[in-house]
């Protein structure tokens, strides 16, 4: 494991954290160590925010409210049963899956009908909103509904209609959810970021190219101009901002603190859980041994220093 930690050390005790939990599926699974080690460093979450699979993990947390039951949860969970829900017809709806069955299969599994009035801290779910491209903070109604928006990836998953919004994958705006954390209560905030190291890429260099070129401002002009409450228009406009999520780099809030683990497994590895977890447990109690004696306060804009990045 390689570690470059940007402060100084003090204990976590005591504090108050607000964990903002970013993508990943299978690599994802290194949220629940990171929970368990804030709670074992004697601090406690106050206010946990995700999008995408980060947005599953967030959910069932603030469902749960204990990090060992997290575990014994996603643990406990038959990965194909989990599989076989994706098997669900979605190209009317400009993707492969459509996803409803999906969401109602975590619902009756996890969820067990639950809004956002029924979790045991705040909770905040980060999406895309498909028709401006901004980002939308879901915060009440039905957790499984906010829980699939935030998973809707473009092109696999359908966009989910809430509000007369069309909404998709938060990570598409903002790869680990600060600014959904932002209006929760804590003192630290910590972001956790699992997902693969884009630079790397030779893909997603491709695609910056692109983005960068004439033809693709040409793109992205005509995508911003498509209504995306059609099939054909969801495509192109989801297409239009996973490209550009390709171009965001991932940032920290000034004062908080952004947790980059790289468990060595692929997206799909869910059987695989034990080593993210413990991954996820042992990174984030390094980055709370080296957080400083006073918690800085979170403020909006700028951008601050990856505070500890793992490899395991």
């Amino acid at each position: 494991m390689s570690t470059s930690v940007a402060h100084g050390g003090s204990r976590a005790a005591n504090r108050v954290i607000g964990v903002a939990l970013g993508g990943g599926a299978a690599r994802g699974m290194v949220h629940v160590g990171a929970l368990k080690a804030i709670e074992a460093a004697g601090a406690s979450v106050g206010a946990v925010a995700g999008t995408s699979y980060g947005a599953v993990i967030a959910a069932l947390y603030a469902l749960s409210g204990n990090a060992l039951e997290l575990e014994r949860i996603i643990r406990s969970a038959d990965i194909g049963e989990l599989w076989s829900q994706a098997f669900d017809f979605g190209l009317h709806e400009g993707a492969l899956i459509r996803g409803k069955r999906l969401a109602d299969w975590l619902d009756r599994k996890f969820f067990f009908g639950a809004t956002f009035d029924d979790v045991r801290l705040p909770l905040a779910i980060a999406c895309t909103d498909l028709t401006d491209g901004q980002l939308t903070v879901l915060r009440s109604g039905l957790i499984a509904d906010a829980v699939r928006a935030s998973c809707a990836l473009p092109g696999l998953f359908a966009p989910v209609r809430l509000d007369e919004r069309v909404l998709i994958d938060g990570g598409l705006v903002e790869t680990v959810p600060f600014r959904a954390l932002a209006a929760l209560p804590a003192d630290t905030h910590i972001g956790v970021h699992a997902g693969v190291d884009v630079s790397r890429s030779r893909f997603i260099r491709t695609v910056r190219r692109f983005a960068a070129s004439r033809r693709g401002r040409s793109f992205y002009r005509h995508a911003a101009r498509i209504d995306p409450r059609g099939p054909f228009g969801q495509i192109i406009k989801g297409m239009a901002v996973s490209m550009r999520s390709y171009s965001r780099p991932v940032r920290s809030p000034r004062g908080s603190f952004l947790l980059s683990i790289e468990p060595n497994i692929a997206w799909w590895d869910f059987h695989r859980s034990p080593q993210a977890i413990a991954s996820g447990e042992k990174a984030m109690s390094e980055l709370l041994a080296a957080l400083p004696r006073r918690p800085a306060p979170t403020a909006a804009g700028g951008s601050g220093p990856v505070a500890l990045r793992s490899s395991a």
